[in-house]
């Protein structure tokens, strides 16, 4: 499992961060949620080591600090908001970065980053440039890459994550579905998987465990009829929002049709 403790962030001398926590299990989906200056994203970059910070962060039992960079390589890929290609890589050479370790060494090896390329939508873009791809598209190929990177949920009994921000943001509803369902396969099959999103209708339909956030901490965590209540939500985010059920799914969905500015 993954086990954030304690976990303080200051930039620019500002504290963002302040004793936050994640748990988060393998086999599960784990959303991260909340407003815009939340934490979200801090919360994300300090459990992966991308922010300095205080506390400890523990993967599959283990100390990520006392963990190589390349062991860590191979057990959990990172998915940013957005990346920045300086040079004019093919959509093959961009997702075939996602080759390390173990998967590298796969007699498959070579034609994975094209199974990658399939399962996110991509089939035949292998050969354009990366600089050529819709935003849509571009963030697919980097999700593809990231996949690649832990291609079998599982080695050895160990399981392996995916961290994941705003996975959905420059996507259509459609593509949105098809990345949520990859997702939650992913952790189905074994892995762990931690995402931050905006959208708390996709979170509601895909989340097994949520984590709420406000002004650096954590407000709620746990599952997803006990931190999407309409109190919950509505001190997040500053507006009166009601949580609904759907009578034949029995799934929760939020209306921010209805809500109104405190």
């Amino acid at each position: 499992m993954l086990d954030a403790k304690n976990i303080d962030v200051a930039l620019g001398g500002k504290p963002v961060l302040h004793n936050a926590r994640l748990h988060a299990k393998a086999g599960r989906l784990t959303v991260i949620v909340g407003p815009n200056g939340s934490g979200k994203t801090t919360l994300l970059r300090a459990v992966t080591g991308d922010l300095p910070h205080s506390g400890s962060v523990h993967l599959n039992g283990q100390d990520t600090r006392r963990i190589p960079a390349w062991a860590l390589a191979e057990i959990r890929a990172v998915l940013p908001q957005a990346s920045q290609l300086a040079f004019p890589f093919t959509v093959h050479e961009v997702v075939r970065l996602g080759l390390v370790g173990a998967t590298a060494l796969r007699p498959d090896a070579a034609q994975l980053p094209t199974c990658a390329l399939e399962r996110v939508g991509l089939a035949g873009y292998g050969g354009r440039y990366f600089q050529e791809l819709s935003g849509g598209e571009q963030a697919r190929a980097q999700l593809a890459r990231v996949l690649l990177q832990v291609w079998q949920p599982v080695v050895d009994g160990v399981p392996r994550w995916l961290f994941l921000d705003e996975p959905v943001a420059a996507l259509d509803i459609g593509h949105q579905l098809q990345v949520m369902t990859l997702a939650r396969e992913f952790a189905r099959a074994g892995g762990g998987v931690v995402a931050v999103m905006h959208d708390l209708n996709l979170t509601a339909m895909f989340a097994d465990d949520i984590t709420l956030m406000l002004d650096g901490q954590v407000l709620a965590q746990g599952g997803v009829g006990d931190v999407l209540t309409d109190a919950n939500l509505s001190r997040a985010y500053g507006c009166a929002l009601r949580v609904c059920a759907l009578p034949r799914a029995n799934e929760a969905f939020i209306l921010p049709q209805a809500a109104e500015i405190a």
